[in-house]
């Protein structure tokens, strides 16, 4: 993983590098309903991320393993409307990968496919799922006025990047993978004399 980036309408962008060809997470936050029925369970994450001192340093590294304890405290992490399934399903929902096209250009995929067909490897995945689980929690518990600073901090550690674009127009921005194919025209130049 080499950087992270966050636009204007806190849209998330996890550059992933692995075996050379990299691909693009790109997340867009939790709905409000989606934060009324886990605000409790997203309020103490944020609780041990800050109060546990791991902030914006270390937060973005373990936010889920964070998460998953605090659920998992309180029996909030099993069934069909527990943390696992019911938030974390969201957030990955609401996550897709531009991934290398097979004719070039790129691709949009659902963040869990390119999971399991191992297009993000188990360790790149693990790396994700906490910085998508992070930026959730800040993006929710911190006043907006305030985010952009935490999110920059937070992504300057990986040199992180800024965009406005949605998952599609990002997609459609990255170079192509190929390089433009030649026509099989000459290009005459001619010069004058001088």
């Amino acid at each position: 993983m080499t950087e992270i980036t966050i636009d204007k309408r806190l849209n998330l962008v996890i550059p992933v590098e692995d075996g050379g060809s990299a691909l693009y997470v790109h997340s867009t936050p939790i709905p409000r309903a989606v934060f009324k029925r886990y605000s409790k369970i997203i309020a103490r994450t944020f609780n041990e991320i800050y109060g546990g001192g791991y902030g914006v340093i270390a937060g973005p590294r373990i936010a889920a393993d964070l998460l998953e304890s605090a659920a998992r405290a309180s029996n909030e992490w099993d069934g069909p409307t527990g943390v696992e399934r019911g938030l974390l399903g969201e957030v990955y929902r609401l996550t897709n990968v531009a991934v290398p096209g097979a004719s070039g250009g790129w691709d949009v995929v659902p963040y869990q496919i390119a999971v399991s067909t191992g297009q993000i490897s188990e360790d790149d995945a693990d790396e994700v799922n906490n910085a998508l689980v992070f930026f959730t929690v800040a993006s929710s518990m911190h006043k907006k006025t305030d985010l952009p600073e935490i999110i920059h901090a937070s992504s300057r550690l990986w040199g992180g990047l800024s965009t406005s674009l949605n998952v599609t127009g990002y997609a459609d921005s990255l170079k192509m993978l190929t390089a433009p194919e030649s026509s099989g025209e000459k290009v005459i130049t001619s010069s004058l004399p001088s």
